[in-house]
């Protein structure tokens, strides 16, 4: 049988692509390629509260005295800048039109330098130049939903003058301006509800405001007692605190709102089925505080699984309250004589709380209950108890001579107020009030004010045993991971697991999958990886320490963040060139404001971001072209229902309905989504975050499949390895012994570059898995990730049905293509782990036997089984003039050139006529061939038609290849180069002592260089050659050790047997020339043999373009190694 002629040379595809000689540890420190700083038509600029040291609700007193006396210099302000959505004084010509304004020179882009630009938002519309613009109050109360082009409107100060290269910039990826509201104070938080089609926001003046996503108008203000859109409460001594953070119910049919009350108020966002109009609707419900004086509330975050409410304060510490909405029990109107189910008296005066608290069960919630319709005693009793009107011994009390200060006649006058709104309500409803446990608190949780707080479910961190965590940040510049359970008895309980440390404040926080993005004050954003605790990225913004990221979030590869001084930004997490140049902050362009980013998705299959200003909220379209596509990337968008289809399938391991998971089709839906990841260990400051993301796709996998153990091993400098553990769990056990056989199955989840240049000349897109005449294309699809996948699925299959009779390990690096950076290292450290901690092979690890997938056939219709590679040696020859690069017409023949002398030294290593390696003892330890290796041989060229002595040359004999040359100087045909350099491999088989050879070739090279001249070595690695003045330096920057299996033991016995079975026809026995690092330290390692069973054809393209994968060998595959792992648990 023949090979078809275009596969016979491609042995060494599995070879390890890219081997950095300067990779950088983590955490890698990023410039963005590019940033578009978003901006919005001017309001007035607010007074910023720049530190929370200041009491916010005298701020919101301050501007609301300040109010009247700005209001006409406001009116001028605006008539001169901007409308409410659009530049007052732009003119529009048409669609495709720059618009211009009167007091703005608009520069030009310079192209040659790497400048970042910034864009103004400009109308594009058909009106006629001399049309008016409708008003503001039109304009911020209509629908609408206008295109927009953008701009260039800054780039470099020198430039302004010069605006012939001036165009108009199209890039559909830019946000859109959709709307655009005014409000008179602040937006200092906002939150969207796609459900009910309503956008939320809170302000510095306290107040609620509701937008309706369908009409673009504000429907509803939440705290303004005449429940009046249109008209606000300019009371002289109306003091109202500020919304600080909100967030909404899994179901968005409760809004909890906090501030600088100190209070949690969760209000209704239901319509009473039972009643008229919005009988029900935005009223408050509940109010939960507690008799710790906490100061302002910075965060929030509702948890749906336990039903409990997260509180970040000003004191430094986190609450919180469990609450239950489907057993409530509230005080009818009028209704005096119904108790509250907990049976407290409202009685008690309030210097009776400590008491009174002792009192109650140590486990009951403390309730309270407000009658909104009456004004008695006991309501103003309860009122009382609440931070905002309880009484301070030293704010409240009288100075020398009975004076009393402005804090206190506030909290009088706020106590008349409410007295007299209670009177006047017309809606009759009940507020139940919800005291927070003592013990339901933890003092000092940071050393600064808890900023952030958010919360992940079934999640892996690190090497806690737990899957629910709650994740703060502070002042203080640290991220505390808790865990917690709720727990009937006693309720919920907060350990923490770790804390990550960074240098300043954070201010702002997301998580999209395992990563953290973290917003700190000094105008940076760290990346830390919750599964391994790595900051493994960190995105710096210039020399503006004072520009604090207020908020952020992330969609669709980019990040969005809203600072102190530069308003709106959108910049790539890709960074695709690597520029030094400090990136500008437009300050001079717009002075505003953005407290709050938030992105969600909508019902019309877009994707939308809401933007707090100062006193302005805007609606931005940020859906691009690959939104659809890129739905993975995005998973912050729909957590929820991740989670649920993740609980789904525990659920269905749990009933022993897995089989349906188990399906080959459910494999290849599996891999579909496991290619799809761009996993290039190349370049990791374009793909870390992918990696990472893989590597979790992965750690999720093996949990569902029903995993004993799954961890994340990190690397320091690298992308982690997969570490996951099966047990056995077979009822029969075959070997008689207690102890189970142990495997471990390597394998790899990181591919070459198939993008840009690489992906050019491919048929399908090289990330997106296609099905193609019994095919499967995509980059990575035959290496390493297709029989990784049927592997894991082989395993999962015999757990499920109780028939797994040894244990499984699983190790998947990402770093293979690059050379298995720091892999050594962490199998070193983790060795008991991976081993089971107990004897085993031949007494001393627990691993029996090793496995991988990680070659291919020799042609493609034979079955084959690998059991050979050779070593490598990547070496990197320098040499060096003391002189600088000269012109061979001046200085030519004067003195040794360093490229002729590199001539003569490589000359020196292999003989000429042979072709025989010139190191001394080189060829000593080679293994002779044998009779039973001579007929695999013979075997093979009977099958393929390939000539022995090609197969020995290739498989068994050491050979030294020259790969590349390179000269310094200016590349023409005059230059005498200074420095030349030269990349050598020398390729190594089973036997030969890989540390010896590498001297051996240091000691040689520096040899030969010194007998160019009279001079002697000066060390073992750089030699100098005094008459010449030429140095040499020598580099071995990668080495992998060779491999032999023996053919002939248990396992090769078993799949070789699997192999005819399934395949009807016997397997070859092969070797290879390329090398896999691992193998050989996993040997080492554990002291236990490895085999190798190919899955793809020789016609498979690995590193080339369209890789693909036969589906008949992915499916053999897993049914051979299902039988396979049956069968060694059982031998």
């Amino acid at each position: 049988m023949t090979s078809p002629n275009n596969t016979s040379s491609n042995f060494n595809i599995h070879e390890s692509e890219y081997l950095s000689q300067d990779r950088k540890p983590l955490p890698l420190s990023s410039t963005p390629s590019t940033e578009n700083i978003i901006l919005t038509p001017r309001t007035h600029t607010p007074i910023r509260l720049n530190s929370p040291h200041i009491n916010m609700a005298e701020l919101a007193i301050h501007n609301n005295q300040k109010q009247q006396q700005q209001q006409q210099q406001q009116q001028q302000q605006r008539s001169k800048q901007s409308s409410p959505l659009f530049f007052s004084d732009t003119k529009v010509s048409g669609p495709g039109t720059v618009a211009t304004m009167a007091s703005i020179t608009t520069p030009h882009c310079q192209h040659h330098q790497p400048q970042f630009s910034t864009f103004s938002q400009i109308p594009n519309t058909s009106s006629k130049p001399t049309s008016q613009l409708p008003p503001a109050s039109a304009l911020s109360s209509s629908p609408l939903e206008m295109p927009i082009t953008t701009t260039p409107s800054y780039y470099n100060p020198q430039d302004l003058n010069d605006n012939d290269n001036h165009s108009i910039n199209n890039d559909n990826n830019l946000p859109r301006l959709v709307h655009k509201w005014s409000h008179t104070h602040s937006i200092l938080c906002c939150l969207a509800s796609p459900k009910n089609r309503l956008l939320f926001c809170g302000t510095q003046d306290g107040k609620i405001l509701v937008y309706d996503m369908n009409t673009y108008t504000l429907t509803h203000i939440i705290g303004n007692e005449n429940n009046n859109t249109n008209t606000e409460d300019h009371h002289p001594h109306h003091q109202s605190a500020s919304i600080l953070t909100i967030c909404l119910n899994k179901d968005e049919t409760k809004l909890f709102v906090a501030g600088s009350d100190s209070l949690v108020k969760i209000y209704n966002l239901q319509k009473n089925p039972n009643g008229s109009d919005d009988d029900k609707k935005y009223q408050c419900t509940h109010v939960i505080y507690s008799l710790v004086d906490i100061g302002d509330i910075f965060s929030i975050h509702w948890c749906d699984s336990t039903s409990t409410i997260y509180i970040g304060a000003q004191n430094a510490s986190i609450l919180w309250c469990h609450i239950s909405f489907d057993n409530e029990d509230l005080v009818t109107n009028g209704d005096n004589k119904k108790q509250p189910s907990n049976g407290i008296n409202h009685k008690h005066k309030h210097k009776q709380s400590s008491q009174h608290q002792n009192n109650t069960n140590h486990h009951q919630q403390t309730h309270r209950n407000i009658n909104n319709g009456c004004n008695d005693t006991k309501n103003i009793l309860d009122i009382e108890r609440l931070p905002h009107f309880r009484y301070d011994k030293f704010f409240d009390s009288k100075g020398p001579g009975g004076s009393q200060n402005t804090l206190q006649t506030t909290h009088n006058l706020l106590k008349r107020r409410y007295s007299k709104t209670t009177n006047e309500s017309k809606h009759h409803s009940s507020i139940k009030l919800i005291e927070c446990k003592s013990d339901d608190i933890i003092r000092f949780a940071h050393n600064g004010y808890v900023y952030c707080l958010d919360v992940i479910t079934n999640a892996t961190i690190s090497d806690s045993s737990e899957s629910n965590f709650l994740i703060s940040g502070g002042g203080d510049g640290i991220i505390n991971i808790w865990s917690f359970n709720h727990n009937p008895t006693i309720g919920v309980k907060l350990i923490k697991v770790a804390s990550l440390e960074n240098d300043e404040s954070i201010l702002s926080m997301k998580i999209q999958d395992s990563l953290l993005y973290v917003g700190l004050s000094d105008c940076s954003i760290n990346v830390w990886d919750l599964l391994t605790l790595q900051l493994i990225r960190s995105f710096q913004f210039g020399d503006n320490n004072f520009d604090e990221i207020l908020s952020l979030d992330i969609y669709d590869n980019c990040i969005y963040k809203g600072s102190s001084s530069t308003g709106l930004i959108k910049l790539s997490i890709l960074n695709h060139q690597f520029i030094s140049d400090k990136i500008l902050m437009s300050s001079e362009i717009e002075d505003g404001v953005i407290n709050a980013v938030k992105i969600f998705p909508s019902d019309d299959d877009k994707i939308y971001l809401l933007s707090g200003a100062s006193k302005s909220l805007s609606l931005w379209d940020i859906t691009t072209s690959k939104s659809t596509t890129n739905q993975r990337h995005d998973k912050n968008l729909n957590d929820d229902e991740e989670q649920e289809q993740e609980q789904e399938q525990e659920q269905e391991l749990l009933n022993g309905e897995l089989h349906k998971k188990l399906s080959n089709d459910d494999m290849l839906i599996m891999l579909q989504k496991y290619v799809a990841f761009k996993t290039i260990s190349k370049n990791p400051q374009l793909y870390l975050e992918e990696s990472r993301h893989c590597a979790q796709f992965l750690c999720k996998l093996f949990n569902n499949f029903g995993a004993y153990q799954t961890k994340l091993l990190p690397i320091s400098n690298g992308n982690p390895i997969v570490f996951s553990e099966f047990k056995a769990n077979s009822t029969t056990n075959g070997t008689g012994n207690a102890r189970r056989p142990r495997l471990l199955w390597y394998a790899h989840y990181d591919v070459v570059d198939a993008t840009k240049n690489e992906a050019k000349d491919w048929k399908t897109d090289p990330f997106i898995l296609t099905a193609k005449e019994g095919n499967l294309y995509a980059r990575g699809v035959s290496d390493n990730k297709g029989p990784t996948l049927a592997a894991i699925y082989s395993v999962a299959e015999l757990y499920h049905r109780q028939q797994l009779n040894c244990d499984v390990v699983f190790i998947i690096e990402g770093e293979e293509e690059c050379g298995s950076i720091g892999f050594q290292k962490v199998i070193n450290d983790n060795k008991q782990l991976i081993s089971g901690g107990s004897g085993g092979g031949n007494g001393t690890t627990g691993i029996d036997w090793i496995m991988l997938s990680n070659s291919y056939w020799l042609d493609d219709l034979t079955p084959c089984l690998n059991y050979g590679l050779r070593g490598v040696i990547n070496a990197s020859i320098t040499i060096k003039s003391d002189k600088p690069d000269r012109h061979s017409g001046v200085d030519g023949g004067v003195s040794r050139e360093p490229t002729m002398d590199m001539m003569h030294l490589l000359s020196t290593l292999v003989d000429p006529i042979t072709r025989k390696i010139q190191l001394p003892g080189f060829y000593n330890d080679i293994l002779p061939l044998t009779s039973s290796e001579k007929k695999l041989y013979d075997t093979i060229a009977q099958y393929s038609g390939i000539k022995v002595s090609t197969l020995m040359t290739k498989w068994r004999e050491p050979s030294l290849t020259i790969h590349k040359i390179q000269v310094s100087g200016p590349n023409n045909n005059t230059v005498i180069p200074q420095i030349v350099k030269a990349t050598i491999s020398m390729r190594i088989v089973p036997n030969q002592d890989l540390s010896k050879i590498k001297q051996s070739l240091i000691d040689t090279l520096n040899e030969n260089f010194a007998k160019l001249s009279s001079s002697s070595s000066s060390s073992m690695d750089t030699t100098t050659n005094s008459i010449t003045g030429n140095k040499l330096s020598v580099e071995i920057f990668h080495q992998a050790e060779p491999w032999l299996g023996d053919h002939e033991n248990k396992v090769y016995s078993i799949l070789f047997k699997n192999l005819k079975n399934h395949w009807n026809q016997e397997p070859l026995f092969i070797r290879e020339g390329g090398s896999i690092p691992s193998i050989r330290f996993l040997e080492k390692c554990f002291n236990a043999p490895a085999a190798q069973i190919p899955c793809g054809q020789s016609s498979d393209n690995a590193h080339l373009k369209d890789e693909k994968l036969r589906i008949i060998n992915l499916f053999k595959l897993r049914a051979i190694l299902t039988d396979t792992f049956k069968e060694l648990g059982m031998s």
